[in-house]
């Protein structure tokens, strides 16, 4: 599981957010707290001084943020880092640098497409890390307007070995929070020529649907996991797992990106792709097993 939570921080009350979660992943994991804050290089006509002077400001603040959490997380597991460079790329080297961490992002609180630009920091971040990234959405909240909780884990797969990946990571938070374990499988039956058989497809398509999901969920409870159920969807999968998140109260959605190299790491699966962009709750993004550049 992870060992250590690596939170990006800007200084704004959006990007703080996370603290709260942070926290509560830090303690239920015991694994280590760390806060970084990348500082843009200056434009040469800026004097060197006011680089100086951004930079030692950046350390007061994330001191001041530090030492809130020390108070309940104990100071021996908490550590901060102010870094010089472009945000996302010092993220991702940082991130990179330890293995078994996590790093913890909120992202703005745009609805629809605009939810996760290309072009931001969060964005670049999940296209290109090789480690696990969790997406916090600004709006995202409890029924009762509180910050969300992990209580429900979902997991969307489509019977491949890529989308199983995830499964560790999952039933990992599942019983280190105490959540329940939610496998989802959604299948579309349209295939191109007559459709007079229609229903006579999708009958078993469905049934191949509900054994293989069924499958998964008997394997994870022989695993000894208890809280473990699953859902058959017919549709679009992206759709159908943003509207279940939305309809599930307090639920982390865990998915898997393929494990391409060089160009190709900037590349996220079509379906995880979409349901980052749309979902109004969290997103844990796997990177898969390495296939082919």
């Amino acid at each position: 599981m992870y060992k250590r939570i690596l939170v990006p921080l800007d200084a704004s009350t959006l990007s703080e957010r996370v603290l709260p979660i942070a926290k509560h992943l830090a303690r239920s994991l015991q694994a280590s707290l760390e806060l970084l804050l990348v500082v843009a290089p200056q434009a040469e006509e800026v004097p060197e001084e006011f680089s100086a002077l951004a930079q030692q400001d950046a350390e007061d603040y994330l001191q001041i943020r530090a030492d809130a959490l020390a108070k309940e997380i104990g100071s021996a597991r908490l550590r901060y880092s102010v870094q010089l460079g472009h945000p996302a790329s010092l993220i991702i080297e940082q991130a990179e640098a330890e293995p078994a961490t996590l790093v913890l992002m909120s992202s703005h609180g745009y609805s629809g497409v605009q939810r996760l630009l290309l072009g931001s920091v969060a964005g670049k971040v999940v296209q290109a890390a090789t480690t696990p990234v969790l997406l916090v959405p600004a709006n995202a909240r409890s029924p009762e307007g509180d910050l969300v909780r992990f209580e429900r884990i979902i997991v969307p797969l489509d019977g491949s070995k890529l989308a199983e990946c995830v499964l560790p990571h999952a039933s990992g938070l599942s019983r280190a929070l105490g959540a329940e374990l939610i496998l989802l499988r959604s299948y579309d039956p349209r295939f191109p020529g007559s459709t007079v058989r229609m229903h006579e497809v999708s009958k078993i398509v469905h049934d191949a649907a509900e054994n293989y999901i069924k499958a998964k969920a008997e394997e994870l409870k022989a695993e000894g996991l208890d809280r473990i159920s699953y859902k058959i969807f017919r549709g679009m999968p992206a759709e159908q797992i943003a509207d279940f998140a939305i309809e599930t109260a307090n639920s982390l959605t865990v998915m898997c990106t393929h494990g391409r190299q060089g160009i190709g790491r900037w590349m996220l699966g079509s379906v995880t792709n979409a349901v980052i962009h749309c979902s109004e709750e969290p997103v844990l993004v796997i990177r898969g097993v390495s296939e082919d550049s």
